[in-house]
């Protein structure tokens, strides 16, 4: 697990680090929010420690602009304020869960693991319209039915969910779900495109994915 650790206050954070790394994690501290900041948006982490009084940026307001900026990373607050105030305040500006000080280590790793099984369970599943797809069981459902896809529709169709509405060449789908140079006399693209067209419409009746006559494809939902 890769841990952020954004606490000022060096004993704490040394003493957090010194644990997570002895239970076979991998950390990064940051002592004020600016570098958090920073730190968030090169860097990908199971979860977030946010101490919330810290230097330059606070804790609450780092936690506010990670979400603004739609990264759902979970959050846990950190903090010596116990007042329900503060609490409402951290989960409105979306925290995962808030500890107060002084805690204990394996308090803090059993919320850090029950607020990290509560974000994998929500981001095993794809959901557009009536359908979802299953990122982990790589199948594709709707209410009633439950169709496994072959890998490269699998990726295909993930690919697209993660690029609505976006045109996307041959090259482009080829580089980046076959990982291989695209050469035009090549059809993989367009053979996996009309298997996965039959298979959303079984469940759907609904067509997702359009031609852009000389462009490539795009995938639109409702």
């Amino acid at each position: 697990m890769n841990v952020l650790i954004v606490e000022d206050e060096k004993q704490i954070a040394d003493s957090l680090r010194k644990s997570f790394n002895s239970e076979g994690h991998d950390c990064i501290v940051c002592y004020d929010g600016e570098c958090a900041l920073e730190m968030i948006s090169s860097k990908s982490f199971d979860i977030l420690l946010l101490d919330w009084r810290i230097p330059k940026v606070s804790g609450i307001e780092v936690c506010k602009r990670v979400r603004e900026a739609e990264n759902q990373t979970p959050i846990i607050l950190l903090t010596a304020l116990s007042d329900i105030k503060n609490k409402i305040e951290a989960f409105n500006f979306g925290a995962d869960d808030y500890i107060t000080k002084p805690f204990s280590f394996e308090e803090v790793l059993a919320r850090i693991n029950a607020v990290v099984r509560r974000y994998k369970s929500t981001i095993n599943r794809i959901e557009f319209d009536n359908l979802s797809l299953n990122l982990m069981k790589h199948t594709m459902q709707n209410s009633d039915e439950e169709m496994k896809l072959p890998e490269m529709e699998f990726e295909l169709l993930k690919y697209f969910l993660e690029h609505r509405a976006c045109i996307l060449s041959r090259e482009t789908l080829c580089e980046d779900v076959w990982k291989l140079p695209f050469t035009p006399s090549t059809n993989v693209v367009d053979v996996t495109v009309k298997n996965l067209r039959k298979k959303l419409e079984e469940l759907s009746n609904k067509k997702y994915i359009k031609t852009a006559y000389g462009e490539g494809y795009i995938f639109i939902t409702e």
